[in-house]
C-alpha cells in the first residue's frame, strides 16, 4: 500500500510490472525481439542506401511502405507483443539480460553482427524495448541505429514526446543523456571510460565553482572550509559545530538563490552521514539535512536534479521531505522547457513513489500537458485506484490526452481499466485503437478481471472497418489470444482466400500480410488443433502465404 492507502503496483528492478509493456523480459522472447530488430535495421539500411543523399536517414511514408521494410517491421512488432528486450553492449559483446551472446555466434550471424558493429560505431550502450511497443517507436529505433555514419559526426539523438521511465534500474548517478526515449523504447550511450568520468572532489578541497554559482571567492572558501570541518568531524560536538557553519551558508545561498551551493552542501552532508553511519558525528549531519529540507532549499535543490552527477543521493535526501518533495518536482516537471530535464523529473517522481493525491488533482487541470504528465505518472507509479480518475479521459477531445490515458490504463491493468479500453476500440486515433485492441488480448490482467475473457464480437466488428494496418494486426493478434470459438472462426475466414465476387460485384482480394497474421494468431490460439486447416493452404496461390504455412507447420509439428 502506498501513502494515503493507495494500492501501488510500482515496477522495480526486481519485480515484473503490470500491463502489456513489461520492463522485465524473458530470455527467449528477448532473443526473438533482438533478431527481428536486427533484420529491420538491415532492411532500413538497404532502403536508405537507395535513396537520394538529401533524404537519407529520414523516416517518411516512402521508407515505411517499402515492402521489405514493412514486412520486417511487422515481424518485429509481432515479436514485441510476446516479450521485451533488454540488451547491453559490453566489451564489444551483445549482452541479453546479463548473459553475453558468444562472439562467434554474433560473427557468424550477419544480422546480429551488423547490429553489433553499428552499435559499437554509434557508441550505443544499451537498448531497452518494452513488451507491446508501438510500430512507430520500433521504426524510429531501427532508423536511429541505421542512420548514415560519417567520420567525425556524432550520433543524432532522437526524442519522444512523452517522458517516461522504462524501469527503476534506469535511474543512475550519471547526468541524464539518452540517444532515444519514447514511451516504450530507451537507447542510452556507452558509458565513458573510468578515467574520463568526472570525480567528486574530496571534502577537504573546494567543490564550488565561483564562475557557475556567482559567489565570491570568499564565499567559495567558506563552503570549502565548512566541508573540510564536516568531513573531519568524528564526534557529535565537532559535527554540530560544523553544522553551525553550514546553517549560515544555507541561509546565504537561499537569499542569493544559489542552487549549486545548496546541492554541494547536500551531497557532502549525505556522504558524511553514510561515512559515519550510526557513530559520532551523525547528529550534526542530521541537523544540516533538516535545514536543507526547508521549502526554499528544497526548491533550489529540485532545480539541480536533472544536472547533478549524483542524482540518487540527492533524491535520498529529498525523500525525507515526503510529499513536499514530490510537489516541488512536479512543479519543475510542468514548468521546465527542456525535454531532458522533464524526463529527469518524471523518473525522479516515479522513483520516490509518493503523493498520488497531488497527481489526482492535476488530472483535472485545464492544461493538456499537465494532464498528460499526471496521467503518465499515475500509470507508471502503478496507482491502481487511478483507473476511475483516468477512464473519463478516454473521451477527451485532445488526442494526446486520450493516448496518455490509454497507455496509463494499460499499465494499471485493472479490470475497470481493461473494460474501459475495450470500449474505445473504434476511437478516431489509431494509437488509441491499437492499445484498445491489445487490451482485448489481456483478460484478467492485474488479477482484477478474474480471468474472464471479453467477447470477441466487438473486436471482430471493429476489425471489419479498420483501415490502419498496424491496428488491424493488433486486432488479429488479440483474437488469437482470446481463442474463443467466435474468434477462431473469424480468423479461419480471414486466413482463406477472398471468395469470388458475385456477378456485378467488385472482387476484393486480401493482402498476404493479413492472411499470414490470421494464421499466426490461429497457431497461437490452438496450436496443433489447427494444423489441418493450415495445411489446406500449403498450395495457396499467394507464394507468401504458402511459405508462411510451411514455416508455421514446422513450428507446431
Amino acid at each position: 500500500m502506498g501513502p494515503l492507502g493507495y494500492r501501488r503496483n510500482t515496477p522495480s528492478a526486481s519485480t515484473t510490472d503490470s500491463g502489456l509493456q513489461r520492463a522485465v523480459p524473458d530470455g527467449r522472447s528477448s532473443r526473438a525481439v533482438l533478431r527481428a530488430l536486427a533484420l529491420l535495421i538491415d532492411r532500413v539500411v538497404t532502403a536508405q542506401a537507395r535513396r537520394p543523399s538529401e533524404t537519407a536517414g529520414e523516416i517518411d511514408a516512402e521508407l515505411v511502405m517499402q515492402p521489405l521494410v514493412r514486412d520486417a517491421l511487422r515481424q518485429l512488432t509481432a515479436r514485441s507483443r510476446d516479450g521485451a528486450l533488454l540488451c547491453r553492449v559490453i566489451d564489444g559483446q551483445l549482452v541479453l539480460e546479463g548473459v553475453p551472446i558468444e562472439r562467434r555466434l554474433a560473427a557468424d550471424d550477419p544480422l546480429l553482427g551488423g547490429l553489433l558493429r553499428r552499435a559499437l560505431t554509434l557508441g550505443i550502450g544499451s537498448i531497452t524495448v518494452r513488451q507491446g511497443a508501438a510500430p512507430g517507436e520500433l521504426l524510429t529505433l531501427a532508423s536511429l541505429v541505421a542512420q548514415p555514419i560519417r567520420v567525425g559526426e556524432d550520433i543524432r539523438p532522437l526524442s519522444g514526446d512523452t517522458p517516461t521511465t522504462i524501469n527503476r534500474a534506469v535511474m543512475s548517478d550519471e547526468p541524464p543523456r539518452e540517444l532515444l526515449r519514447s514511451w516504450s523504447v530507451l537507447v542510452t550511450p556507452r558509458p565513458p571510460a573510468p578515467d574520463a568520468l568526472p570525480r567528486f572532489t574530496p571534502f577537504s578541497s573546494a567543490v564550488i565553482d565561483d564562475s557557475e554559482t556567482g559567489t565570491s571567492n570568499a564565499g567559495g572558501s567558506a563552503v570549502a572550509h565548512a566541508l573540510s570541518r564536516l568531513a573531519a568531524a568524528r564526534t557529535d560536538d565537532a559535527a554540530l559545530a560544523a553544522g553551525d557553519l553550514f546553517i549560515e551558508l544555507i541561509d546565504g545561498a537561499e537569499f542569493r538563490g544559489d542552487a549549486l551551493t545548496i546541492e554541494s552542501i547536500a551531497r557532502a552532508t549525505m556522504h558524511h552521514v553514510h561515512t559515519v553511519g550510526g557513530g559520532g558525528g551523525r547528529l550534526g549531519g542530521e541537523r544540516i539535512m533538516r535545514r536543507l529540507l526547508h521549502r526554499t532549499s528544497l526548491r533550489l535543490l529540485a532545480t539541480r536534479v536533472p544536472y547533478t552527477s549524483e542524482r540518487t543521493i540527492t533524491l535520498e535526501l529529498m525523500a525525507r521531505a515526503g510529499d513536499a518533495t514530490v510537489e516541488v518536482l512536479v512543479q519543475e516537471l510542468m514548468s521546465s522547457p527542456e525535454s531532458q530535464a522533464r524526463r529527469a523529473y518524471f523518473d525522479s517522481i516515479v522513483a520516490l513513489d509518493l503523493n498520488a493525491t497531488l497527481l489526482f488533482d492535476l488530472v483535472r487541470d485545464s492544461r493538456w500537458f499537465v494532464v498528460r504528465n499526471a496521467v503518465a505518472l499515475l500509470g507508471e507509479m502503478g496507482v491502481e485506484q487511478a483507473d476511475v480518475a483516468i477512464l473519463p479521459l478516454l473521451t477527451h477531445d485532445d488526442d494526446r490526452i486520450r493516448i496518455a490515458a490509454a497507455r496509463a490504463l494499460m499499465r494499471l491493468g485493472t479490470a475497470k481499466a481493461m473494460h474501459g479500453l475495450h470500449g474505445v476500440v473504434e476511437d478516431k486515433h489509431p494509437e488509441v485503437r491499437r492499445i484498445a485492441a491489445a487490451a482485448y488480448g489481456l483478460p484478467g490482467v492485474g488479477g482484477g478481471g478474474g480471468g474472464v475473457r471479453p467477447p470477441a464480437a466487438r473486436l471482430a466488428a471493429a476489425l471489419d472497418k479498420e483501415r490502419d494496418e498496424d491496428v488491424a494486426l493488433e486486432m488479429l493478434a488479440s483474437l488469437g489470444k482470446l481463442g474463443s470459438a467466435d474468434a477462431i472462426q473469424r480468423l479461419l475466414r480471414i486466413a482463406q482466400p477472398a471468395p469470388a465476387a458475385e456477378p456485378g460485384e467488385r472482387q476484393v482480394n486480401r493482402d498476404a500480410w493479413i492472411r499470414i497474421a490470421a494464421l499466426e494468431a490461429l497457431v497461437r490460439a490452438r496450436g496443433y488443433a489447427v494444423l489441418s486447416s493450415i495445411e489446406s493452404l500449403a498450395g495457396d496461390a499467394d507464394p507468401e502465404v504458402a511459405a508462411a504455412v510451411v514455416r508455421l507447420r514446422a513450428s507446431i509439428s
